[in-house]
């Protein structure tokens, strides 16, 4: 593909994300191309707002799968929307401890541009944190330290009701036997497919239930969790395709890294694909 076939395809998917927003957005947003992103602006004489979109990872997903192009462009679309839902509904957290969960996130998803971090985290691993969602049904909007500071909430209460919710949700699992490895995946379409790796003992279970030499976890983008029993190194491998293949095209990208557990921790690895000849 050359240059010119590249910059046509972008500035295509940039126009139609951009007409599909417009007609999508609740009322009182615009929408408007601006470098290689979108502005959405609100409009509607209350205090202005503004939010920029990167649409970076879409154009890889579209120029390296072309044939999913539609149904990346329109959960794209269905993503933003329900983020700027989530934006127009109320901040205030008091007495909603039921409706917090928590997300994981690459760390650099939740970095503004001076470098600061826009909401509330906790650590995870080496390539992810933990950020908290007030989910309003259709919408949800990540909080931050004036939101936990208006509540009167400390970090601590916020993470036990967040994780007293999350083990309150169906883990529904899906297993695939690959050769040696049998592959589980769990999908379901809450939005906190990938926030279940949060369960320690969901991780313990599947690790005292191993066959093989080591269990694999993958958490390539919000909408689905991979464990896998894997037998040997060829298991890992098979793993780390999986989790970049499942990265460049789930909605909200976390990791294309895949992770071993081991007693109780997730250390992420990288396989080095030699060339040959």
């Amino acid at each position: 593909m050359t240059e010119n076939d590249t910059a046509r395809i972008r500035s295509s998917v940039q126009r139609r994300v951009c007409e599909l927003l417009t007609r999508e957005l609740p009322a009182g947003w615009l929408c408007r191309m601006e470098g290689d992103g979108l502005v959405l602006t609100r409009q509607d004489g209350g205090q202005p707002l503004e939010k920029r979109l990167s649409l970076e990872a879409l154009y890889d997903r579209v120029l390296r799968h072309p044939e999913q192009r539609r149904d990346a462009l329109y959960a794209f679309v269905e993503r933003v929307v329900a983020g700027v839902r989530g934006l127009m509904a109320s901040r205030r957290l008091t007495g909603k401890e039921g409706q917090v969960y928590p997300v994981v996130r690459h760390p650099s998803s939740v970095r503004r541009e001076d470098g600061e971090t826009a909401c509330v985290t906790l650590p995870h691993t080496a390539e992810t944190v933990v950020a908290f969602a007030f989910d309003h049904g259709d919408g949800y909007l990540l909080i931050d330290h004036p939101m936990l500071a208006e509540a009167g909430w400390s970090l601590d209460h916020l993470h036990a009701h967040a994780m007293e919710n999350l083990r309150k949700l169906e883990v529904p699992v899906r297993s695939q036997q690959v050769g040696p490895h049998l592959i589980h995946f769990i999908s379901p379409r809450d939005g906190y497919a990938a926030s279940r790796v949060l369960l320690d003992d969901l991780l313990a279970d599947y690790d005292r239930k191993k066959a093989g030499q080591m269990l694999g976890v993958a958490i390539p983008h919000q909408d689905v969790l991979i464990l896998a029993d894997l037998k040997d190194n060829t298991g890992a491998q098979l793993l780390a395709r999986l989790a970049s293949d499942f990265a460049a095209k789930g909605p909200i990208p976390i990791t294309p890294l895949p992770f071993l557990y081991d007693k109780g921790q997730l250390e992420p690895y990288l396989i080095v694909h030699k060339d040959k000849g």
